[in-house]
C-alpha cells in the first residue's frame, strides 16, 4: 500500500528545517536506517535550497513536497515550484576538483537518490526523485 504526506511551506530558509522534520519522521515510521534518512534529508535539504536560491532567486513564494512511499522500500519524492522553468540540460555539479563551497548539491542528490529528473508541468517545475532503502527485518515480538 502506498502512503502519501504532502506539505506546502513558503520558500524560506528556515522551512527547510521544517520538511527535513517531515522527511525523518516519515521515514522513521518506516525502519529506515538512520544513515539512509540522514543522506534523504540531506539531498532534499540540496533540491529545496536550490529552488529557493536559483529558482525563486529569494522570491516570497511556496514550495509543495509530497513523499510517496511504495512498499516495501522505495520513497518517491516530488518537490514543485511556480518559478520559471528550469532548462534540465544546464543543471549540473560543478567539477569536483574545483575546491569551494557550495555548487555540490545536485551531485549531492544524485548521489543518494537513484532517480532524478524534471517533469513536465504547465508552470514552474516539477522534480522527481526516488530511491530504494535495506530495510531491516521487522523484530519479532515476546510475549
Amino acid at each position: 500500500m502506498n502512503q502519501i504526506v504532502t506539505i506546502s511551506f513558503s520558500a524560506l530558509t528556515e522551512n527547510i528545517k521544517l520538511a527535513r522534520v517531515v522527511i525523518h519522521t516519515f521515514l522513521s515510521f518506516r525502519n529506515v536506517f538512520d544513515k539512509d534518512i540522514f543522506d534523504t534529508e540531506l539531498a532534499i535539504n540540496e533540491a529545496i535550497a536550490n529552488i529557493i536560491q536559483h529558482t525563486y532567486k529569494g522570491e516570497p513564494k511556496y514550495i509543495i513536497m509530497t513523499m510517496n512511499w511504495m512498499e516495501p522500500d522505495t520513497l518517491e519524492v516530488l518537490l514543485r515550484d511556480f518559478g520559471p522553468k528550469v532548462d534540465p540540460s544546464k543543471i549540473k555539479s560543478r567539477d569536483l576538483n574545483d575546491i569551494r563551497p557550495g555548487g555540490l548539491g545536485v551531485y549531492i542528490i544524485q548521489r543518494i537518490f537513484e532517480v532524478m529528473e524534471f517533469r513536465d508541468v504547465e508552470e514552474g517545475n516539477l522534480l522527481y526523485l526516488k530511491r530504494s532503502f535495506l530495510i531491516p527485518p521487522k523484530k519479532e515480538e515476546h510475549t
